[in-house]
């Protein structure tokens, strides 16, 4: 608070001024004797802002070139800016390889995706990406091999509404592979074919809305790297690597789910 010491009004003798100009300045400078001001009236609450965007994160095998001498992995990460499921060129915000070293001079490195259930490092599940040394050369970044692991989480189920058809694939020698359904809100049926060496057709029964729907896939323990796309309407194409440009058959429990999105 500030106090006033202007001097009183000259019709006051300077005795009496002086008194009541001690007075009023102990009156209003005395902190016993102040009123405390009543409070303001609260603001009203503002707007609620938008949602937030989702994180993405894809995976390519990097072939050998100016990158990586010796190949590798590229990753891409970025915002789902136009929220369809899938992380567009435009929406790559950064990108970062992980490279082979040369054979001669060490180990290769490795990635590997798996699908991360919900639970206490995703809640509405999404999946880990394990970075390692291959050790022991045997070509799978196997558990104790694993340096580092990053959890890429989806969003509120809530923010996104969409039907799912999940499944685990599994294929052995030249036999086409097989699927264990795990959720089929689309309600449709996949027939996997062996197209030859570690490529592999999917046919749906009926079709789905190219625009609309997005694939996800794991990367299987016992290979390097998967690559998958929508080649039509009811048509998928999986390609998985076991090595640079090696194609590969004989793996267990590769985790595939396809999203439609309303």
């Amino acid at each position: 608070m500030i106090c006033n010491t202007t001097s009183m009004k000259k019709t006051l003798s300077p005795k009496l001024g002086t008194f009541l100009f001690i007075l009023l300045t102990f009156m209003a400078c005395s902190p016993e004797d102040g009123t405390d001001g009543m409070n303001g009236t609260d603001g009203t609450d503002g707007t609620d802002g938008s949602d937030g965007l989702t994180s993405l994160i894809s995976t390519t095998v990097e072939q050998p070139g100016a990158n990586c001498a010796n190949g590798g992995f590229r990753l891409d990460i970025g915002l789902d800016s136009n929220a369809n499921g899938q992380l567009d060129a435009g929406e790559v915000s950064s990108s970062q390889y992980l490279c082979n070293l040369d054979p001669a001079d060490g180990f290769t490195s490795l990635i590997s995706t798996v699908i991360e259930q919900p639970g206490a490092n995703c809640a509405n599940g999404g999946y880990r990406l394990d970075v390692g040394l291959d050790s022991n050369g045997n070509g799978e970044l196997d558990a104790e091999e694993v340096t580092s692991s990053e959890y890429l989480c989806n969003a509120d189920s809530t923010d996104f509404t969409y039907q799912s058809y999940a499944s685990l694939i599994s294929q052995t020698g030249t036999d086409d592979p097989t699927s264990n359904v795990l959720d089929n809100s689309l309600n449709l049926t996949i027939v996997w074919t062996r197209e030859s060496q570690g490529r592999y057709l999917g046919t749906l029964d009926r079709s789905i809305d190219i625009g609309k729907t997005v694939i996800f896939f794991s990367t299987p323990s016992s290979h390097t790297g998967v690559r998958g796309e929508l080649v039509s309407d009811n048509q998928i194409r999986l390609e998985l690597q076991n090595g640079i440009n090696v194609f590969a058959d004989n793996f267990e429990n590769l985790s595939f789910e396809l999203r439609e999105y309303e």
